[in-house]
């Protein structure tokens, strides 16, 4: 699998096949032991990017809610229900011998 680097290894660097596959375990594990060391960096970057993103659809969504809470309360104001009662049904408000007062004990 291997057999042109240890063509290459006989003819340009002279070393032996063993020293040659010792350099190159040593390398892999050098390769391995690097990328578990920077493997952590980079995933909290990743999360890091990942935050400030979810953290302003939260201001996003925070400022939409609170917009929707003020029309919400627009919606259910009294006077706002009492013109539409009388505009669109016609509704008036009641008399003085209408309006009866019931107490309870």
């Amino acid at each position: 699998m291997f057999e042109w680097m240890g063509r290459i290894a006989k003819t340009q660097v002279h070393v032996s096949p063993k020293k040659f596959w010792v350099i190159m375990m040593f390398s892999v594990f050098l390769m391995v032991g690097a990328m578990a060391f920077v493997w952590p960096n980079v995933k909290m970057v990743k999360m890091a990017y990942e935050y400030q993103s979810l953290a302003q659809e939260k201001r996003r969504l925070l400022k939409e809610n609170n917009l929707l809470m003020v029309e919400r309360e627009s919606l259910k104001s009294l006077d706002r229900i009492l013109f539409l009662a009388e505009k669109y049904t016609d509704l008036q408000p009641p008399e003085k011998g209408q309006v009866l007062t019931v107490f309870l004990k």
